[in-house]
């Protein structure tokens, strides 16, 4: 199965994780204004491949805050750049 989402995020967004110790997978969850993302590992997927895509996620996530740092510094030093494109 395939699926394409969006998930706008603003100044009223937030993120969560929720934690249960040993008893049950953590959940983590984005909320904005009539929408929201949850993530979380069931039984029928094994723990490795969660863990795989939650590093992969996370390391995406850092790669996407330093291209937002970069083109944040290019806006406020006024700087026009080619798009790059995906990387």
């Amino acid at each position: 199965m395939t699926a394409s989402m969006a998930f706008y995020a603003d100044g009223n967004t937030t993120v969560r994780l929720n934690q249960y110790g040993t008893t049950r997978t953590p959940i983590l969850t984005l909320d904005g204004e009539d929408h929201s993302l949850a993530v979380s590992a069931f039984p029928r997927v094994p723990i490795a491949d969660h863990l795989s895509f939650a590093r992969s996620l996370s390391a995406a996530c850092a790669d996407y805050i330093t291209a937002l740092e970069t083109y944040a510094a290019a806006q406020a030093t006024g700087e026009e750049q080619e798009q790059d494109g995906e990387s």
